[in-house]
């Protein structure tokens, strides 16, 4: 996508408005159609370097193809070993820009336990019992596009911890305008969605988007944490999603995940 939008003349809006809805199409949950979903987006790039479209419409129109060709959950299996994935997994203590270091703790019972990831980049706290998606499980769940650089989940898969580095250029002072998209998208998209924050806060020392709500499934409901940042002027999202059924169980600790996270630029 990001070479489609180099041959076109594009203005930034339009361009974030694209950017806007591949990521928040990714945190909508569903593995989407690669033969789809390209296609439909390049279409879309061509028409508004030629004719022009309205992004608004454009972007509901794209989420309605990315649920439709959300696949089921596959049937829960044994979580595999987990993955040492070499320049992105380096260690299991925690850092800080700001001198604070991660350690284990209990919150809710659950067991939390420092990592970093991404090159050194990013540490956070998770439960000490999910391990990382396993490659193939993770190529089959996310389309290239929208694949995330590392996911960890339970047993059941019925909770996960996703991190992306996007390819994305975000400076910190353009963090605002792209909640302010990321919200509105989210907003069209699901608008009986359930939420519960929106905003930008302040975690360690830095600026983060957060969205936090609850959307429809096919059979059932998502507790949706999402926040975002600028490393190294790229955009670095983390999200934690729950099932409902599993909601309350879960809240006190993936709020401590949330805040457990530090970034070394």
């Amino acid at each position: 996508m990001r070479g489609l939008l180099q041959t076109t003349s594009l203005g930034r809006r339009q361009v974030l408005w694209l950017e806007v809805t591949k990521v928040s199409a990714l945190f909508l949950g569903g593995p989407v159609s690669q033969r789809i979903l390209t296609p439909l987006i390049a279409l879309a790039v061509k028409r508004l370097s030629t004719k022009g479209i309205d992004m608004q419409r454009f972007t509901i129109i794209l989420f309605v193809f990315v649920a439709g060709c959300r696949e089921q959950p596959d049937t829960p299996t044994a979580a595999t070993p987990q993955v040492q994935r070499v320049g992105e997994v380096v260690g299991t203590e925690g850092h800080s820009a700001n001198g604070s270091q991660l350690s284990e703790t209990i919150v809710g019972g659950i067991v939390l336990k420092p990592n970093v990831a991404i090159d050194g980049k990013l540490s956070l706290l998770l439960p000490e019992d999910f391990s990382e998606m396993d490659e193939e499980r993770l190529k089959l769940k996310y389309p290239n596009e929208l694949r995330p650089t590392l996911v960890y989940t339970n047993k059941s898969a019925a909770i996960n911890v996703a991190i992306n580095y996007t390819t994305k250029r975000m400076r910190r002072s353009e963090i605002g305008a792209f909640h302010q998209q990321m919200e509105g998208t989210y907003r069209k998209f699901h608008p009986t969605a359930t939420w519960f924050h929106s905003g930008v806060v302040d975690i360690d020392g830095r600026n983060w988007i957060k969205l936090d709500l609850r959307t429809p499934a096919s059979d059932t409901e998502i507790r949706n944490i999402m926040v975002g940042t600028s490393v190294k002027g790229r955009l670095l999202l983390v999200s934690f999603n729950v099932t409902k059924q599993l909601e309350d169980q879960w809240l006190e600790a993936a709020e401590a995940i949330i805040q457990s996270l530090r970034v070394r630029d």
